[in-house]
C-alpha cells in the first residue's frame, strides 16, 4: 500500500532540516526534524512501508526491526492527526 501525505490543507516547509507544517483543517502546527524529516519528504512522494523502512536503515545504518518499529510510530502518529490521505 502506497502511502501519501494529504495534499489538501496541509503547508509544509523545511527548514534548517526540520519540517515545519501548518494543518489548516484542523488550525495545528507540527515541527518534525532528524528521521521524521525524511520520511516526511518521502510520504510527500508517496511510498510504501517497506520503502520507508529502507531509507532509514540506509540512510541511518540501524537494524531493520529498529526501522520499522519508527517508522510505524510515525506513520500511526500521521494517521491518529489525519495527515495521510485516503
Amino acid at each position: 500500500m502506497n502511502l501519501k501525505l494529504r495534499s489538501e490543507d496541509l503547508e509544509w516547509r523545511e527548514i534548517d532540516g526540520e519540517v515545519v507544517a501548518l494543518d489548516t483543517r484542523r488550525a495545528e502546527y507540527l515541527a518534525v526534524d532528524g528521521s521524521g524529516t525524511a520520511l516526511w519528504h518521502a510520504l510527500d512522494g508517496g511510498a510504501t512501508r517497506q520503502q520507508l523502512i529502507d531509507s532509514l536503515v540506509v540512510r541511518y545504518g540501524i537494524a531493520g526491526d529498529r526501522a520499522a518499529a519508527d517508522v510505524d510510530a510515525f506513520i500511526a502518529q500521521l494517521e491518529a492527526k489525519e495527515l495521510l490521505s485516503a
